[in-house]
């Protein structure tokens, strides 16, 4: 099951990935947190792996190429800090 993704750049710099289901849109999600919207579309597993693709056009803004990997990442180190509890 695909779900939706927004990129954001935090005050800060650093990139916080926002997934969410398929019937919520984009823009609201965005508009819940006060950052930059970097990108956005779709998320996919495919063979295991985290797929960023697609687009938004409520906030008129596609995926882009790294976006797969800096959620999956996001995954891999939320992952460790479960484990090390």
């Amino acid at each position: 099951m695909a779900m939706k993704y927004v990129m954001l750049r935090l005050d800060g710099g650093e990139l916080l990935p926002l997934l969410f289901p398929e019937f919520m849109q984009h823009s609201h999600m965005a508009q819940a947190v006060p950052a930059t919207v970097v990108s956005a579309g779709h998320v996919y597993l495919e063979d295991g792996k985290i797929v960023a693709r697609g687009a938004s056009s409520s906030l008129e803004v596609s995926s882009r190429d790294e976006d797969s990997g800096i959620i999956q990442a996001y995954f891999d180190v939320q992952n460790v800090i479960q484990q090390e509890l």
